[in-house]
């Protein structure tokens, strides 16, 4: 016989407190005092999907080899390069140059002189007078009337490279002494790195730049921008903050821009060069241990020997050019032999900034080591840190083991043509 409804609901309601009152004990008894927020997601723990992994950079990859090209990332910094100049030098037309002239073999700096000189004539500005230094193998009086005579569409550059610095106290006396002389002309600098740590040194320069009505300093990675910016930026002290402008852009050697073709046309001579610093900047974990000259690497029955050619381009004459003349085709010639130098071969290891970038401008896969001034991890880092013809190494055994890698994948890929 049916329940009447009134008694089916009072049933239901008593079974649902029966079943409360019996959940709540096997709860009590079985967790404890734990509530059930703090229980169910032990349960759950290895259903949810782990956090992503922070992504590193490709060039700090170390389970895989560099590759071949990087022209997007070169053609990028080309134009960040004409972008901030052309901001920077607007209005001017006529420029003297102050600095570095390129007078060694360093392959290098002749490059920096050159990509200036490529920078310059994109923007329609043409360079009058060089000098190096005020007081010595400069003609002070032609420096000061070509100034003078394209006012107010003239200006000084300071050249770029890596000597904004006090551990080589050369330069940057000769920067302090040309400022305070010309100081009602407007100033700019090309990109430098910047390693400044004597305070002594460091105020020197402060109270000479101040006296310039119209300076404008660059940094060509990160670090050197924050100095520039600690140091004359919103919290200056002992300058008037901001009076010196201050600007971050990579090295001007990407004036160059993408070219492939000198790593296609030149004739290999070896498989791997090393293009190793000879000289006070040279870091720990160096190429020491290899001697230079000619060598070959037993990288196992996969790549076999590997040839390789050791040397420091600093230490390599260059040929003169026919008809050569002047301080442009010479340190063209020397930028010539560089690229040369560096495409001699398809894989190069290198402690030098400049074989890095012009290897990174070429396409080359190479690996790139630290110098005492950590000048060439803080322009990596800052600007090519996503190319994917780079891979940084700590040591010298650590490239050579990169450079196993590359020769390995090089003897598989080929095997399956």
């Amino acid at each position: 016989m049916a329940l009447p409804p009134r008694f089916r609901i009072a049933l239901a309601a008593a079974l649902l407190i029966v079943a409360l009152f019996l959940t709540r004990l096997i709860w009590t008894n079985n967790i404890g005092t734990s509530s059930i927020s703090s229980y169910v997601p032990k349960i759950h723990d290895s259903w949810r999907p782990s956090p992503p992994k922070p992504k590193i950079p490709v060039s700090y990859d170390k389970t895989t080899p560099p590759s071949i090209g990087c022209e997007d990332v070169v053609v990028g910094l080309q134009k960040k390069v004409i972008e901030a100049y052309a901001k920077e030098l607007k209005g001017i037309r006529y420029a003297n140059i102050f600095g570095y002239l390129g007078q060694t073999e360093n392959k290098g700096d002749a490059a920096i002189w050159i990509a200036q000189d490529i920078l310059l004539a994109t923007l329609g500005i043409k360079t009058m007078e060089v000098c190096r230094y005020i007081d010595k193998d400069c003609d002070f009086e032609r420096f000061s009337m070509a100034l003078e005579a394209h006012k107010p569409h003239s200006a000084i550059i300071m050249a770029g490279g890596g000597n904004f610095n006090d551990l080589f106290w050369d330069d940057q006396p000769a920067r302090i002494k040309m400022v305070e002389k010309f100081s009602d002309y407007p100033i700019r600098m090309f990109p430098q790195s910047i390693n400044m740590t004597h305070p002594e040194k460091i105020k020197l320069t402060l109270d000479g730049f101040s006296k310039a009505k119209d300076l404008q300093l660059a940094a060509r990675d990160r670090p050197s921008y924050e100095w520039l910016k600690k140091t004359f930026g919103d919290k200056a002290a002992g300058i008037e903050p901001n009076k010196v402008r201050h600007i971050l852009t990579p090295d001007v050697a990407f004036m160059f821009g993408s070219r492939p073709d000198i790593r296609l046309n030149t004739k290999k001579t070896h498989q791997i060069y090393i293009l190793a610093r000879d000289d006070s900047e040279v870091a720990e974990g160096a190429s020491k241990e290899i001697a230079v000259g000619e060598g070959t690497f037993d990288f196992g029955p996969d790549a076999g020997h590997v040839s390789y050619l050791k040397n420091d381009w600093r230490k390599q004459t260059t040929p003169d050019l026919n008809g050569e003349e002047g301080k442009s085709q010479r340190n063209f010639a020397k930028t010539l032999m560089g690229f040369e130098m560096l495409a001699q071969a398809e894989f190069v290891i290198t402690d030098r900034l400049h074989g890095h970038i012009m290897s990174t401008i070429m396409g080359i896969p190479h690996v790139l080591m630290d110098s005492r001034l950590k000048k060439n991890l803080f322009l990596h880092d800052t600007w090519t840190k996503e190319c994917g013809c780079v891979r940084v190494a700590g040591s010298f055994e650590e490239a050579k083991e990169f450079a196993r890698m590359y020769f390995e994948k090089k003897a598989k890929d080929e095997g399956l043509d």
